[in-house]
């Protein structure tokens, strides 16, 4: 009873600090288009991240992504990560996706990573709206969408808004979601209240036990965890203002249509992890029985919530086989 009283609590801490057409080669941002303010830069996040980051400005935000890309592509995803992760989730998996021709983008939602952090003040712009700007920048073909955990929320709702620049979806760990009400959005997005959960959220991060139990059990495989570097999730969580965007995130996340899911006319990709802590069996389920009847959905057995990282070769294999 104890253990699974402790694994409801991390659970609610995970959700607090985390929850095929051919195309050409794609172009990188060139070096004048990353556009960063001189306080950014000083800031330090936004400087160096990876060798291979890049960032696009759009209206008062700044996305970070990395582009990795494949030597004769045969395919292009979008990569977007869920709760309190970043685009840093899908390494393993993008890189066995690159060696069999796809080349992966793996972007940080606002909030995350190393992409803008929100204040109140912020003149904001749908998460969906950012992930396809950045989509239409880099190519003008369709693009296959992956999306883990609430990044398949964000997915669904790219596919909603923008069908003719979606060819496929990939989604992982993740299910429906019914939309939060005006009453809460309103709540969570007052000033006061977001600047006191904001710092409590930033403090379960500085607090390492939780943190890193949390971290486990999102995984689910000690194995794993002793290697883990836990600096990248951690670095980005800890920068100011996660906490803050992460109620944004909260309140932007879309709703899914899901009869127009069932309609949309798109292959389907739905892949579960069968010990997953975070989305429950009961809602890959329901959400599974508003899937497309040619939808492919998949268990990765003893999987956590995590399981694109740690057992990202099965997945890629299954990803794969979709795919061709």
């Amino acid at each position: 009873m104890k253990k699974k009283i402790l694994c409801l609590v991390l659970s609610a801490v995970m959700l607090i600090l985390g929850c095929c057409i051919p195309a050409a080669a794609l172009e990188l941002l060139p070096e004048e288009e990353i556009v960063l303010t001189a306080e950014e830069v000083a800031e330090g996040p936004y400087a160096t991240p990876y060798e291979d980051s890049r960032f696009l400005a759009y209206g008062e935000y700044v996305l970070h992504f990395r582009v990795k890309e494949a030597v004769n592509p045969v395919g292009q995803i979008m990569m977007i990560h869920g709760f309190a992760l970043s685009g840093y989730c899908w390494e393993n998996l993008a890189a066995i996706l690159v060696e069999n021709g796809y080349t992966c983008v793996l972007v940080d939602l606002p909030g995350y990573g190393y992409s803008t952090r929100e204040t109140t003040k912020t003149e904001r712009i749908a998460r969906t709206q950012l992930v396809y700007t950045l989509m239409t920048y880099l190519s003008d073909d369709p693009w296959i969408v992956a999306g883990h955990s609430m990044g398949g929320f964000f997915a669904q709702g790219i596919m909603q808004e923008y069908p003719d620049s979606v060819s496929a979806l990939l989604l992982y760990g993740t299910s429906g979601n019914e939309g939060i009400g005006n009453g809460m959005k309103n709540i969570i997005t007052f000033a006061p209240v977001v600047t006191i959960m904001g710092a409590v959220m930033e403090l379960f991060v500085k607090i390492d036990f939780i943190f890193n139990m949390a971290l486990r059990m999102g995984l689910n495989d000690n194995d794993y965890y002793a290697g883990y570097d836990v600096a990248k999730i951690k670095d980005p969580l800890s920068i100011k203002g996660t906490g803050m965007g992460a109620l944004y995130c909260a309140t932007d996340v879309p709703a899914t249509d899901f009869q127009g899911l069932r309609l949309c006319g798109k292959p389907i990709f739905y892949c579960n992890g069968t010990l997953d802590s975070v989305i429950s069996k009961d809602a890959c389920v329901k959400f599974a029985a508003h899937l497309p009847s040619d939808a492919v959905c998949v268990d990765i057995e003893g999987g956590g919530h995590m399981f694109i990282e740690n057992m990202a070769e099965e997945v890629a294999a299954y990803t794969l086989a979709f795919l061709k």
